[in-house]
């Protein structure tokens, strides 16, 4: 009987092994996966941090680009404008021009 119960135990003992290195094995996988998922989530704040940058610069380089239309317009506006005067002006002399030969004419 006590042979018996010495192999029985032996056996238990042995299942206990196999037990304990599953576990063992088990937790290395686990450590592994969570050092895997910490590197992968800073990986992700990185790059969430990455595409705030980027948003924020085409943010700014539409605005600046609006800004210079603008002030391009703006520019060509006084332009014309200056057009304008020279050429009221010179409409005005011509006018005059006129109106002096139409009298010496008559």
């Amino acid at each position: 009987m006590a042979g018996q119960n010495d192999t029985q135990l032996d056996r238990i003992e042995g299942l206990l092994s196999q037990v304990l290195d599953r576990l063992s094995r088990m937790e290395e996988r686990q450590n592994a996966q969570s050092a895997q998922l910490e590197s992968q989530r800073a990986q992700l704040t990185e790059h969430s941090q990455r595409l705030r940058d980027i948003e924020l610069q085409h943010a700014v380089s539409v605005a600046t680009t609006k800004q210079e239309g603008k002030r391009l317009l703006g520019r060509w506006g006084a332009m014309f404008s200056i057009f304008l005067v020279i050429l009221g002006a010179i409409g005005s002399v011509l006018g005059k021009a006129v109106l002096e030969l139409i009298k010496g004419a008559s």
